[in-house]
């Protein structure tokens, strides 16, 4: 019996309707896994970059910027 951790090499054209079906969808699945997983790890770097600027700022506020200001009426 082949090691469950071997991977095999499939040739496509020799599946059956099913099998490039499933094949198709593995592959659609795995694809948008890995997305879904690149997208929450730049969150999760934006979140910890802001949250270290914002306690950087805190330390230091005679250094912050004004980006707009108005007057109100």
């Amino acid at each position: 019996m082949p090691d469950p951790e071997e991977r095999q090499i499939i040739e496509f054209d020799r599946l059956n309707w099913l099998g490039k079906t499933v094949f198709i969808a593995g592959f659609a699945v795995n694809t948008t896994v890995n997305l879904i997983d690149a997208a929450l790890e730049k969150a999760v770097d934006l979140v910890l970059e802001a949250e270290r600027a914002f306690n950087e700022g805190l330390d230091e506020p005679e250094n912050a910027k004004i980006l707009d200001e108005w007057e109100e009426e």
